[in-house]
Formats: structure tokens, sequence, C-alpha cells
């Protein structure tokens, strides 16, 4: 009778240092028409901290990548720094870091605002039972996205397995209030007359033919002439999509985990085809010189590449300044 359903973990405190702001590199800065976007420099839970004042409540899309607690040391990204071994529960520090960091964005969200959380088998089973703690059983869906795919996979290179090949992972939808939210049509490719067409579909809980990770690094290698300069990208289509589904035209669009960029391309390319004037806001710490090499890079790259009617103001967070700065909503 002493036990009970849900999730118990030990709670790892992380303290936001007092007297950080966001200081503007303008050297960075693009002005290129068209509303300014936000990419922030620093530690994620810092950066949604000095966020929370000026954008509760205001941002209709969250979609990010975090890590999966994989235990791999090779990444671009620290994925091998959440397990304590002091700890009882092995997953403890993984389940701290993500709660904390999804409170703030279930504030930051919107009334009818979602969020796109991609993971893999590792967390899968937790990180499910979080969401539902924070955002309500009835507000989380479960997809599963193939991440392999014949029509996208000519470059695919094969890892090697025991007995079972992955071949998917989820995306959990958290909705603040799915009763006032409905997700709107997505664009699905489809075979007709000899060619492959887009077609309004309803979004289904198995995404196919948005992408891959094979053809993600593709997208990657086009920028940057390099396939492997960033490990583990997410397909721009993908995320452009979630993008369309949840988003009204003038809808900030938030990142926190912004990794190789894909969500920034992917909004500046769906308001080029709608005529919107979404924003976004990148966050990512500049572990590996990520932020300035790979995410901004790839932003300013396909602006200038795409055309896109875009500007972006690069923010590093800084410590130690009487007066903060803010972010114009």
């Amino acid at each position: 009778m002493g036990k009970k359903y849900g999730l118990v973990f030990e709670e790892h405190e992380e303290p936001v240092p007092d007297g950080i702001y966001l200081k503007e590199v303008e050297e960075l800065c693009i002005k290129n028409g068209g509303p300014d976007n936000f990419l922030i420099e620093g530690e994620n839970l810092a950066a949604l901290s000095l966020l929370k004042p000026d954008f509760r409540g205001k941002v209709d899309v969250v979609s990010i990548d975090p890590p999966y607690n994989t235990g791999m040391d090779w990444l671009n990204y620290s994925d091998h720094k959440y397990v304590c071994k002091e700890d009882s529960y092995p997953h403890s520090r993984w389940l701290s870091f993500m709660k904390i960091r999804l409170d703030i964005a279930y504030e930051l969200l919107s009334e009818t605002g979602v969020l796109f959380v991609n993971i893999d088998e590792n967390e899968t089973g937790t990180l499910l039972l979080l969401c539902q703690a924070i955002f309500g059983e009835r507000n989380v869906d479960v997809f599963i996205w193939p991440k392999t795919d014949p029509r996208f996979d000519a470059n695919r290179v094969e890892k090697p397995f025991r007995d079972i090949k992955i071949v998917h992972e989820h995306i959990f939808v958290c909705f603040k209030n799915h009763e006032k939210t409905r997700l709107k049509k997505i664009m699905l490719p489809f075979f007709k007359d000899g060619k492959w067409i887009d077609i309004p579909s309803t979004i289904e809980t198995i995404v196919k033919g948005l992408g891959t990770t094979s053809s993600a690094k593709d997208e990657i290698d086009e920028i940057f002439g390099n396939r492997l300069i960033f490990q583990t990208p997410k397909p721009m289509r993908l995320i452009k999509e979630f993008i369309r589904a949840s988003s009204r035209q003038d809808s900030i669009i938030l990142d926190f985990f912004a990794g190789s960029g894909t969500t920034g391309h992917a909004m500046m390319d769906l308001n080029r085809d709608d005529g919107g004037c979404r924003r976004f806001i990148l966050v990512n710490d500049n572990e590996n010189n990520i932020c300035r090499q790979i995410t901004y890079e790839r932003i300013k790259r396909t602006i200038d590449k795409e055309k896109y009617v875009a500007s972006l103001k690069y923010y590093r967070i800084e410590n130690n300044k009487e007066d903060d700065a803010s972010l114009v909503v």
C-alpha cells in the first residue's frame, strides 16, 4: 500500500547566478529586413530565466531536441554528464535537468502553446511521465518518427547493432491546453502522376515523409560542406511542419537546445512560404564553439543563400551588470 505511481528521483539544484544579463554582440547581428530574431549564446537555464519576465505566456511553439542521455562522449555536446553514481535512481540528474527547464517552458507558453520534444529510447519512459506531470496526462500526445527511410537515405551510414535495429524515435507533443488547441494540417509529399507533390494532410501519430537522420546530415553537408560537423541534427522539413501545425503567422518560436539551428532555418523557410512574420528565439551554449561556428553560421548562410527576409540579434549571457538588458517583445 505504500507504493505510488509516478516519478521518483533525486532533484539536483541548479542555481542561476545573480547579476546575469544579455549583452548584444553587434558584430554578429544581421540586418536583412523583416522582424528581429534572437540567438542567445549561453547556458539555457540562465537564458530561460532572463526570458521569463518579457516572454511569459507569449511563446506559441517550443521545439527542442535535448540531450538523450546516451552516455556517449564523442558528440559535439555533453550527452554523457547526466548520470550521478551517488544517486539512488540513475535517471535523477537528467530528470532534474529537464524538469527545471520544462517548468519554465510551460510558463513561457501561451494558452494555446505547444511543446515538441524529440527523444529516443534511453529516456522515453521517464520523460513521458515528467511531461504528463507538468502538462497533465490529457495534454500529452506521443508521435513516432521513423528516422530511416530509403527515399531519403542515399548517403546513410549504417551503425552496428546487436539483434534489434532501432529505426524510430519519439516526439512528445505537449499542449498548454489541448481542449483549446487544434493542430493545423501539414504539407506531406505524395507521389502522383509520376512526380512528388505536397498535399495538405492531417497530422498523424506516425510522422512519415519529412526526412530522416541521414537527410538531416545531407542538409548540414549542403550548408557547411561537411556532413559530420554536427552529428545529431534533425531534418528541417520535420521541424517546419510542426511549426506550421502549431503556430500563427506572427508567433514566437523558441528552441533552447538550438544545436545546429534547424528550428530557426525551418521557421524562416515557413515564413517565406506563407508570408508569415514569425520570430524565433534560439539558445545554445558555446560548448565546442557550437553556437558561433554552427548555430549562428547556419542562420547566416541560409539567410544569404535562400534570400530570407529575416534579421538577427546575437546576445551573449554576461555577469555583473547593474542594469540588465532585455529583449524587446
